[in-house]
């Protein structure tokens, strides 16, 4: 009986360990495609923190037809890109969101995206509950003259206005914000 007990306590232990084993490559493997980044944007007013993953281009066509127009995407990689604010934001259609964390999904269109702010974080970014969408603003498009390779997200200044970017293959997303 003990024996047995041994063996039941071993196997699953085995199972376990190979559970959690697999999951780390799988990570290790995938995260050498589309390693982790992250912006920020800190004055003395506001600190905004962007996390998330750089998928690389490798010749392929991107919106319209890997991440399709109309449908929601991660807006990166791998786990869901989240941004973490330190005090409420207002955008230029006059919204206002929150301090706090959240998901950042898109829906890309050809001109003109639409940036959601999620209360639920999922442990990888294949999943997205809409009901859980805090605020939805639009993104303005610009078509860039050179592709850019390796999608990136960053913060820029134009007149004192901070504005999130994204940018990936001949496609650039602006979204503008004042500290509230």
């Amino acid at each position: 009986m003990k024996r047995r007990i041994v063996y039941i306590v071993g196997a699953v232990l085995f199972v376990v360990l190979a559970y959690v084993g697999i999951n780390q490559y799988m990570l290790y493997y995938t995260k050498q495609f589309s390693p982790e980044a992250s912006a920020e944007y800190i004055t003395s007013d506001i600190s905004v923190k962007v996390f998330y993953n750089r998928p690389s281009r490798k010749g392929r066509t991107i919106f319209g037809d890997l991440v399709p127009y109309g449908r929601w995407w991660r807006t990166g990689a791998n786990e869901p890109t989240h941004i973490e604010l330190s005090r409420d934001i207002e955008f230029d259609n006059g919204a206002q969101l929150p301090a706090g964390k959240y998901s950042l999904v898109t829906i890309p269109k050809p001109n003109e995206w639409e940036v959601i702010f999620n209360s639920k974080i999922p442990d990888w970014g294949t999943e997205y509950f809409p009901e859980f969408d805090v605020l939805r603003v639009p993104g303005q498009v610009e078509r860039l003259p050179q592709p850019v390779e390796v999608f990136t997200i960053d913060f820029t200044e134009e007149n004192g206005q901070p504005r999130l970017t994204m940018a990936w293959d001949d496609t650039k997303v602006t979204v503008p914000f004042r500290v509230q």
